[in-house]
């Protein structure tokens, strides 16, 4: 046979030449002449250290037993041989994990990492690249099983499996299992093209997982493998993540008042700056007005071109006024609120959320004087006096601190025109007073007896409160609500054929007085649509609505007591907003 011929060694079955030294096994050859009982022998004891050696990486403890080691059972001695020959260096968790954060940090400026873990299962792959906000992102493969690599090496229990992938190769030929883990890993894996490869053996020192990762590494750039013991690679891949520094600006979404139009729109103010890393904190103050009864929307996005990108969207229930936020980053782009406490996942869509966003912020109310205006003509007026007492009820609850709602109560009956000069007095109620006291001058207000003549003193009503509203502080909002019947005399004699106001009060010119203040609402409820006429629709200018389908909420939406849902800001506004 010639001399370069393979033969398979006898301890370990790697080819190697014929009578000469095995050089993954160290098996020297006995010399010539030496007895055949002294060669069997001398073969057992390498057969027994080369398989413990393999049992040993496997458990430095319970190896020793294992029962296919060759021969018998490894003495003492040879089972610490065996464990000293088993050790190999590996890397802290630490160093691992600061490697992969360097290995991340420039791989990811032009491209991905694939991180390789061959491991006693199999083999891993987490590919490692950032999305659409510049944020890493890992997705980790199925993994391969070594059944599914070296089936050759499965035909047994799972403890043999170990054994063989550990070392314990006797009696496996060597080039047949190499080719066909060869073959195994082109097909199996996914392709590592266009990726760098940071390698890791957590099986470290097996030749079966070592063998395939040197496989992967042929032809590129010369990686050194990281070989752990006992470590989460899934685990230090994430913390490496959470310790990469950010690679864009995060900012939260508030809504904003266009200074121009009015309008409403969507902008952000910054939370996290590009760089920062994981365990910054920021703290800023965020107001709520009108709050959205679904909550406020706390969006964290990243703007591009053509827009905002949600990264991360919760909401907190919050009372109108202002908010301290506090947040941290908690690493790969995440963030944590500690302020305001609350905060859960919101699930409705992004373009919903939008959606919710009104054209135009409806003014908000801090200090309110409420004038309501009743006719008191019995016909209809158990159901004015209703909704009256309804809408005072709902106010007082929309603004229930002291001084913050003052209430007018101010009831007119009719004139009396069977007396030459009419003394009779037409109105009745209270000027500005708490909720409280107003709703018991509602109870007390007198019926008018019901008359023929188809109009009332609104006139007299009107004159009363643009006398009295020069008395009103600037910075209170006034809402004047009608509920009304008949319409108002005219000052004197007209075509409309009414009789005129004996006082000649004029109630357009009032209602022009009234009108001069500034933010002034004035809506008024009729009886019915049979009671239209044109000084009703100047009376109730900002809104005109019937008795008879109108409740308290309605009429609180209508006079911006209460803003409707339409209205709702489901988004914080920066403090200098609003």
């Amino acid at each position: 046979m010639p001399r370069h011929e393979q033969v398979p060694c006898p301890v370990c079955f790697a080819p190697t030449g014929k009578d000469e030294p095995c050089e993954e096994c160290g098996w020297q050859p006995p010399p010539p002449g030496t007895p055949t009982l002294v060669q069997e022998q001398r073969i057992e004891d390498a057969q027994r250290l080369f398989d413990a050696i393999a049992a040993a990486r496997i458990s430095p403890v319970e190896g020793q037993d294992l029962p296919y080691i060759r021969g018998k059972r490894p003495s003492d001695t040879e089972w610490v041989m065996a464990r000293r020959q088993a050790r190999v260096d590996t890397d802290s968790a630490e160093e691992f994990r600061d490697r992969l954060s360097r290995t991340l940090d420039e791989a990811l400026d032009d491209g991905r990492l694939s991180i390789v873990e061959a491991g006693r299962d199999g083999i891993a792959v987490t590919v490692v690249g950032v999305d659409g906000f510049g944020l890493p992102q890992a997705r980790r493969r199925r993994t391969v099983p070594w059944q599914v690599l070296v089936p050759m090496l499965a035909s047994g229990a799972a403890e043999e499996l170990q054994f063989r992938l550990a070392g314990g190769l006797g009696g496996v030929d060597r080039v047949r299992l190499w080719a066909g883990l060869e073959r195994a890993l082109a097909q199996r894996l996914p392709p590592l093209e266009g990726s760098r490869i940071l390698p890791v053996c957590t099986a470290p020192g097996w030749p079966v997982p070592e063998r395939a990762l040197t496989m992967l590494l042929q032809g590129r750039a010369q990686t050194p493998v990281s070989r752990l013991n006992g470590a989460d690679v899934d685990a230090l891949i994430a913390e490496a993540m959470a310790a990469l520094p950010l690679r864009d600006h995060l900012e939260l979404v508030v809504a904003r008042k266009d200074r121009r139009t009015g309008r409403m729109f969507l902008d952000g103010i910054r939370l996290f700056s590009r760089g920062e890393r994981a365990g910054a904190e920021r703290s800023l103050t965020i107001r709520c007005v009108h709050p959205h009864p679904d909550g406020i929307v706390l969006a964290v996005v990243a703007w591009r071109d053509d827009g905002p990108r949600a990264l991360q969207v919760g909401s907190v229930h919050l009372g109108e006024g202002e908010h301290r936020l506090r947040a941290v980053l908690a690493g790969e782009g995440r963030i944590r609120f500690l302020e305001p406490a609350g905060v859960t996942p919101e699930h409705r869509p992004w373009s919903a959320l939008v959606a919710t966003l009104p054209d135009r912020l409806a003014p908000q109310i801090t200090e309110l004087d409420l004038i309501c205006l009743l006719d008191l003509c019995e016909d209809g007026l158990t159901a004015r006096r209703r909704l009256a007492a309804d809408f005072i009820k709902l106010a007082a609850r929309r603004l229930p601190e002291t001084d913050r709602l003052r209430v007018a109560v101010i009831g007119y009956g009719r004139h009396d025109f069977r007396m030459e000069a009419e003394q009779a007095k037409v109105l009745q109620g209270k000027w500005l007073t708490r909720p409280a006291t107003a709703l018991e001058a509602l109870e007390r207000l007198r019926p008018a007896p019901s008359d023929r003549i188809p109009a009332s003193p609104v006139e007299d009503a009107l004159h009363l409160v643009a006398k009295r509203l020069a008395t009103i502080p600037p910075r209170r909002k006034v809402v004047l609500v009608t509920f009304g019947r008949r319409p108002p005399h005219p000052p004197r004699e007209d075509p409309s054929g009414l009789l005129s106001c004996p006082h000649e009060h004029d109630w357009q010119a009032q209602l022009r007085r009234i009108r001069q203040r500034p933010g002034l609402l004035s809506v008024a409820v009729l009886d019915s649509a049979e009671h239209l006429t044109p000084a009703w629709r100047r009376i109730g200018g900002d809104a005109l609505l019937r008795l008879d389908i109108t409740d308290a909420h309605r009429l609180a939406a209508k006079t911006q007591i209460v803003v409707p849902e339409s209205g709702r800001l489901a988004f914080p506004l920066p403090v200098s907003e609003g």
